[in-house]
């Protein structure tokens, strides 16, 4: 069998389109990272200026920033930490499940749950005050467009390109052997039949290859452009980093639902990215294997993506939040929510941790579907 995969893994990289889509995404991406808009100078003064004044905001901190040499950098960091004050101390999980339930207007057993939510968010709060994470000056200013430019965009981009190669080789894995006429050849025998497990494992691999690849091509270029050093190690709650519902109208502190640094965000990510990637390349092999045609398996995927984004519009302004609870176990919502993951999600969640427990699902649901599909396939007659 394993000599079977590695034949067709060679089989999908002799394809030129595989090698034209890396090249593709690996340009795109360098492009977003050396025109993105960050202000190096400033980063790697504080990164400098913390060596001598620690990474804690505090009396002795900014006694210590004071004395250092007059710049404009100086004066910014200087005004940027300025009687800022721990945000956690007293800071109340159940006044802010309050905030979110009221702004969205949240109601019934949705809100409920929701209510349970935040106040099982509370330890979590105790342990960021006891830490005094929100003092951390990580980036000071620079804090929230390093950080979000790594969450939402640079990895959501490297993520997006990985589930549509998933979805592209997914398809292509279960249908390939039409396009050499043999896919009759593959029913006629048990040996022939069982031969798409080996496809299936292969486009698998392949697919994790491509999204690991990604990832360390991409944050490789982006610390060569951009060094960020020791931020990384800053705690993804510093009060420089806010959780962005609805901008200037509904910011709230960065709350995970374990503490964590901005590495420790950024690998649980790639984790759980990497499980969405597999996830759903495997629905969409399944939906080749139903097909059997790499087009209409295609299609069948775009109209599920946009019957499901029309159909979630139209929750969103009808207010049905306990559809929208239901909703939000998708695949393709865990995607959109990429930027929430590991914190309580305002109001796209009802559970601490849904999005790795909805991960946990989907993958439940991918081996049960390839279960049936098994069954299908290995009665399924020749044409």
């Amino acid at each position: 069998m394993v000599r079977i995969i590695l034949y067709e893994i060679r089989k999908l990289l002799e394809q030129p389109i595989i090698l034209f889509f890396f090249i593709a995404s690996v340009l795109l991406n360098t492009i977003y990272i050396t025109t993105v808009d960050l202000n190096q100078s400033y980063l790697d003064y504080v990164q400098d200026i913390k060596e001598k004044t620690g990474n804690m905001i505090s009396d002795e901190f900014r006694g210590e920033l004071a004395h250092q040499s007059s710049s404009k950098e100086q004066q910014r960091l200087l005004t940027e930490t300025r009687s800022l004050e721990n945000v956690f101390l007293h800071y109340s999980t159940a006044e802010l499940g309050e905030e979110i339930i009221g702004f969205y207007q949240i109601q019934g057993s949705v809100a409920e749950q929701m209510t349970k939510k935040y106040e099982t968010l509370a330890p979590v709060v105790f342990e960021l005050d006891e830490t005094h994470a929100s003092l951390e000056v990580g980036a000071a200013g620079e804090t929230m467009s390093v950080f979000t430019f790594l969450r939402n965009r640079l990895f959501n981009t490297i993520l997006a390109e990985s589930l549509l190669f998933a979805v592209l080789i997914g398809l292509y894995g279960s249908t390939s052997e039409t396009f050499t006429r043999t896919d009759r050849l593959l029913l006629s025998s048990k040996t022939g039949r069982n031969i798409q497990v080996s496809k299936y494992v292969a486009s698998v691999l392949l697919t994790f290859l491509f999204y690991l690849t990604m990832i360390l091509v991409t944050f490789s270029m982006f610390n060569l452009f951009h060094p960020i050093g020791q931020i990384w190690n800053t705690s993804i709650s510093t009060q420089f980093h806010l959780n962005v519902y609805f901008p200037q109208l509904l910011e709230v502190p960065f709350i995970p639902w374990s503490p964590m640094t901005l590495f420790d965000y950024t690998f649980l990510s790639i984790v759980l990215g990497a499980f969405l990637v597999i996830i759903c390349h495997g629905f969409n092999f399944l939906i080749g294997l139903w097909t059997n045609h790499l087009f209409q398996g295609f299609l069948v995927f775009v109209a599920v993506y946009v019957v499901f984004l029309s159909f979630g519009a139209m929750v969103d302004q009808l207010g049905w939040w306990s559809v929208q609870a239901v909703l939000m176990w998708h695949p393709i919502s865990l995607w959109r929510l990429q930027g929430y993951w590991f914190t309580e999600m305002g109001p796209y969640a009802i559970l601490p941790w849904q999005e790795s427990i909805a991960m946990a699902v989907n993958l439940l649901l991918l081996g049960i579907s390839c279960i049936v599909t098994g069954a299908f396939y290995s009665t399924k007659e020749v044409k």
